[in-house]
């Protein structure tokens, strides 16, 4: 399982490595992380290619335990938000990108209340198995720039 968060905030695509925490199974992320600004496709284009390549590095519950607690998250540093409850409320669009076996979808999240967010499942866009992952990435750069044009 390939799970890539994509971030649209201020204009700007942020793409965190979402490492694997082994014997739990969830997803942290953090480093390295990528910024892309939205409006450039082929960088953009790349830097998801690279974070698909990248996958999932699996770290230990120690590993997570240490990157959870440690001083200041890639993230926030990255984008210069003061905490994540500020971070979330300023971002545009949050997405994430799946895969398994060749076989991808593009989730979609919306902001939830008082806060954080969570998938809405009918914007999910599941593709045919061995779709290439090329096409997969060009139909995500699309849906990310047309929220950035709203």
């Amino acid at each position: 399982m390939m799970n890539i968060s994509l971030r649209l905030y201020n204009g700007t695509i942020y793409i965190p490595t979402s490492h694997i925490v082994e014997r739990d199974g969830f997803f942290f992320e953090g480093a390295p992380l990528d910024s892309v600004p939205v409006e450039q496709t082929e960088r953009l284009r790349q830097a998801i290619l690279t974070a698909t390549e990248r996958g999932n590095p699996l770290i230990s519950r120690d590993q997570a335990r240490v990157l959870i607690h440690g001083k200041g998250s890639p993230l926030l540093k990255a984008t210069g938000a003061r905490s994540w409850n500020a971070l979330d409320r300023q971002t545009e669009g949050l997405w994430s990108l799946r895969g398994k076996n060749a076989v991808y979808e593009i989730r979609v999240n919306q902001p939830m209340e008082p806060r954080g967010w969570h998938e809405d499942k009918t914007k999910r866009v599941e593709f045919p198995p061995d779709t290439p992952v090329e096409d997969v990435i060009d139909r995500l750069i699309a849906m990310i720039q047309e929220c950035a044009r709203q």
